[in-house]
């Protein structure tokens, strides 16, 4: 597991990384899973994933789909057509 680049450029100040020495590489539902293929349980409660899950078949699909059509992914907060069909 290469850790260097982290620990030589970003900062002492993130606790969390510096006490978990690990390198996460890919997550599913409730778990995570490291570049030398040990499984963790996802306790960091991140936002949308505390709800349904990493990469949750359904929604990466829409998710994909959104991408493909060319999608707007920034507007600051002008109006938009998906952000008016989220409100509404």
């Amino acid at each position: 597991m290469n850790t260097k680049p982290f620990e030589q450029y970003e900062s002492e100040v993130r606790s969390y990384c510096r006490h978990f020495p690990t390198v996460l590489k890919t997550a599913k539902g409730a778990t995570f899973t490291d570049e030398d293929g040990k499984t963790y349980i996802d306790f960091f409660c991140g936002a949308g994933a505390v709800n349904y899950g990493h990469n949750n078949d359904y929604i990466k699909g829409k998710m994909l789909e959104y991408l493909e059509s060319d999608g707007i992914m920034h507007a600051l907060d002008m109006y938009t057509i998906p952000k008016r069909e989220f409100i509404e």
